[in-house]
């Protein structure tokens, strides 16, 4: 999943990439049209632990991919 558009994603998935970016709860509720109470509880359940597992190694995926390319050009 590419975090670039990830607005079109379902709001538990926004806030799992939301999450996994480091964003603070308060300001993701809203953001995603759900109150920051709610993305508390979404986070505490282990899938979602999972997803924003899952993207923060795509993120670092991605990161450690864009430093290889750079180191080599």
């Amino acid at each position: 999943m590419d975090v670039v558009g990830h607005e079109e994603l379902p709001p538990r998935m926004r806030a799992a990439v939301l999450l996994a970016m480091g964003r603070p709860t308060e300001e993701i509720g809203p953001e995603i049209g759900v109150s920051g109470r709610t993305v508390r509880r979404w986070r505490a359940r282990p899938e979602m632990r999972a997803d924003i597992r899952r993207v923060r190694l795509r993120l670092l995926d991605s990161a450690v991919g864009s430093v290889r390319a750079g180191a080599s050009g």
